[in-house]
């Protein structure tokens, strides 16, 4: 009996074990069997990539060495097992990658030649100027009043001269002359020329051509024989109309450039002749010019003109094209160093800039390159008043019909402001007489009115009458009145008189109204002394 108790309790110790230990056995199972799950997907995914490592291998047996260097980059040696499951590669990856310590961004270079704003660097022995050409405004300068060698610049002179004399009717552009021994005398073989031969019929387009886009001397000399009959007469017009343009540091000695020691100007003497220049219509189509054709004569075959300007384009440099360029003229020798003269407009701003005395072909195109874009780049050209808008009205005294007339400009307003300014900061200040006396006629010049940005005057103009006003019939009288009115002791004048003028009224009623009196008086006193009726 003791003996089965005992059993019984051993029986029970046990099933209660097992119970206890059976979630444990559970959750072993549980964790071996996902271990298990676990490699075989692995084992499976490098299969695949062996698959797929397989295949690759299979396309490109053909390039084995290429491929080994492949592997070896990715740590594996063709033929040897992998040293990491694709896992352990991934992790190591993304490791690699989460300790990488990011490569720093490269500055971008700055450009040596330009400084803050965009405002161009020259060399110190440079002169340059920049100008706005529809006000004037010098937008940069830099020994722009020093006398410097121009160069071929001078032919600017020589086609402006040349253009006026077609102006005046002197030649046409069109007719054709015979190149004769004395337009081609004493010019140095190695100079710059169009390749003029004597006895050969050029016109004056060509000439010019010649003249501004191949810069040639000869085209030079035989303008200033056809326009003046010889070289001498022609520079002393030269110097003449240099004189009219106010180019006080300017003097010629020849048509072409070539150095003379006594030849000279500076570079806002230049731009000034310039901007004459560029007026001209014909210059203006010559200047921008990438090349010209000239056709073949009975002397010459047909001849083709690379401009000099490689602001205008890539025929003869690669490097130096700008896509505003409109012109003008390059110039170069040993004395004078490189120069050029060149001209951009964007919309309705146009600049022109002068570089002189240049060590390079670099120099002189890069500096011009980039006074043009400062100008281009930082500024624009807004109409702030358009021709014919009402900008005002003034009063008109002593007219028939109406007593005023509007006002408004006789052409647009274009001023030049910052790009990043607003049509809505301009202001418009009119600075007027008090009023106009009839006749008034339109178009009569009133006033003036100037555009102010920021306190600043940025443009002006006339104000003019829209439309008539005819004199009062009685206008004359009635200004000469009022011209008499506007004298000061007239005016007190006046205002004694009429002070005088009204104490006298007084006194004449007060003495009107005493002698009333006194008649009445008179009449009761006249009444009381008649005897009594009977």
């Amino acid at each position: 009996m003791k003996f089965k108790r005992i059993f019984s309790a051993i029986l029970i110790l046990l099933m209660s074990a097992a119970i206890c230990l059976s979630p444990v056995l559970i959750y072993s199972e549980n964790g071996t069997s996902s271990s298990d799950s676990s490699t075989v997907r692995t084992n499976k995914e490098d299969n695949s990539d062996e698959e797929d490592n397989s295949d690759t291998n299979s396309d490109v047996k053909s390039d084995k060495k290429t491929n080994d260097d492949d592997d070896r980059e990715s740590g594996t040696i063709r033929g040897s097992k992998p040293t990491s499951t694709p896992a352990a590669k991934s992790s190591k990856s993304a490791s690699s990658k989460a300790t990488a310590t990011p490569e720093p961004k490269a500055e971008p270079t700055k450009n040596p030649r330009v400084g803050d704003g965009g405002k161009p660097i020259l060399a110190e022995q440079e002169a340059a100027i920049l100008v706005n050409c529809l006000n004037g405004e010098v937008m940069f300068e830099q020994n722009s009043d020093k006398q410097i060698y121009p160069a071929s610049t001078t032919k600017i002179m020589t086609a402006l001269l040349t253009l006026e004399a077609i102006d005046r009717g002197e030649i046409n552009l069109n007719s054709a002359f015979l190149i004769t021994p004395d337009m081609l005398e004493d010019l140095p073989a190695d100079g710059s020329s169009m390749q003029l031969k004597e006895g050969e019929a050029m016109t004056v387009q060509y000439l010019l051509e010649g003249l501004m886009v191949e810069s040639g001397n000869d085209a030079a000399q035989a303008l200033a024989v056809i326009v003046c009959g010889d070289v001498p007469t022609f520079v002393e017009r030269m110097n003449n109309k240099a004189e009219e343009l106010g180019l006080s540091g300017t003097h010629y000695m020849n048509v072409h450039g070539l150095h003379d020691e006594e030849h000279y100007t500076t570079a806002a003497d230049l731009c000034t002749l310039s901007r004459e220049a560029m007026k001209n219509k014909t210059f203006r189509s010559i200047v921008a010019m990438s090349q010209a054709n000239i056709p073949a004569t009975d002397k010459v075959g047909a001849r083709t003109l690379i401009n000099t300007n490689g602001l205008l384009s890539t025929l003869k440099y690669p490097n130096y094209f700008y896509q505003y360029a409109t012109g003008i003229k390059t110039g170069h020798t040993s004395q004078a160093g490189y120069c050029l003269v060149s001209s951009a407009q964007k919309g309705d701003l146009e600049v022109i800039g002068v570089v002189m005395n240049c060590k390079t072909e670099d120099d002189r195109h890069y500096d011009s390159k980039n006074m043009l874009a400062y100008a281009i780049d930082n500024y624009k050209a807004v109409t702030a008043i358009t021709k014919g808008d009402m900008v005002g009205e003034i009063k008109v005294r002593f007219g028939s019909g109406t007593d005023h007339t509007t006002l408004s400009t006789n052409s647009n307003i274009i001023v030049t402001v910052p790009e990043d300014a607003n049509s809505e900061d301009l202001k418009i200040e009119t600075s007027l007489p008090e009023y106009m006396a009839a006749p008034v006629n339109e178009g009569d010049k009133i006033g003036t009115v100037n555009v102010v940005l920021n306190g600043e005057v940025v443009g002006s103009g006339d104000l003019i009458a829209d439309f008539s006003v005819k004199r009062h019939p009685l206008g004359f009288l009635m200004q000469f009145f009022s011209y008499i009115w506007s004298f000061w002791f007239v005016k007190i004048l006046i205002v004694i008189l009429a002070a005088a003028l009204v104490i006298f009224i007084i006194y004449m009623i007060i003495n009107i109204r005493r002698n009333i009196k006194l008649a009445e008086m008179r009449r009761r006193s006249s009444r009381s002394k008649r005897p009594p009726r009977r």
